[in-house]
């Protein structure tokens, strides 16, 4: 992990940070629509899905998401942040008894003993916080552990040309609340790129890649590993 990965990772295991973060943070409501999106995808490509991954989980909105479409599957929650499992543990209650937890640095997935022929590998908010390298590596290690047709999904932040970064910053305020996304943490300045995203999905061998979903920084990318 870079030393702005660490850093990022060191602030979500302070307990109180994590619980204030988790009450501010407006970006939850936001968010529900591309991750209904994504669920609703992956249920229509894969209704029988058994097993869904949520990396860097956090209070576990996207496997609540993802769960509530699939009720057939299970779900492995799965984060660096101890305090971050007692928020999700809360608010995945309704899933008792489908729900694992299990401590996972999204670095270095091998290392986790996560089992494969997993139909679903989603993410979100949290790869920003990668170098372009480790981003490649973090997808490439999601597609060796999923099915085949298997998706591999992140909802995360992006930087955009200065151009647009610009444009956007300039009408931002209208759209979005100030600190909708709780309080201040570290970000691995320069974002990766949309396009940064597409090559790596590509280089990790997944071809199959749209971006579904976009407001201002935020985008939905969602690849599907081939069948075989």
């Amino acid at each position: 992990m870079s030393s702005q990965g660490a850093e990022a990772t060191r602030e979500w295991q302070d307990r109180e940070f994590a619980q204030r973060w988790v009450a501010a943070d407006h970006f939850e409501g936001l968010l529900g629509l591309p991750r209904r999106i994504a669920a609703a995808i992956v249920s229509a490509d894969r209704p029988d899905s058994t097993l869904i991954l949520d990396v860097a989980s956090g209070p576990g909105a996207f496997l609540t998401a993802m769960l509530d479409e699939l009720p057939t599957a299970t779900g492995i929650w799965s984060d660096t942040s101890t305090a971050m499992a007692d928020e999700a543990r809360v608010r995945l209650a309704a899933f008792a008894g489908r729900v694992e937890f299990k401590e996972v640095d999204m670095t270095d997935l091998p290392a986790a003993g996560l089992p494969s022929g997993i139909d679903a590998i989603v993410t979100s908010r949290a790869a920003h916080h990668l170098e372009r390298a480790e981003l490649g590596r973090f997808y490439a290690q999601a597609k060796e552990i999923l099915a085949p047709g298997g998706w591999l999904v992140n909802l995360d932040h992006i930087g955009p040309v200065e151009v647009w970064d610009r444009r956007l910053r300039a009408v931002r305020s209208r759209f979005v609340p100030s600190g909708a996304e709780g309080p201040k943490h570290h970000h691995n300045y320069p974002l990766t790129s949309v396009s940064d995203h597409l090559d790596a999905y590509a280089e990790a061998g997944i071809d199959d890649v749209e971006v579904v979903w976009r407001g201002f920084y935020t985008c939905l990318f969602m690849g599907r590993k081939a069948d075989s």
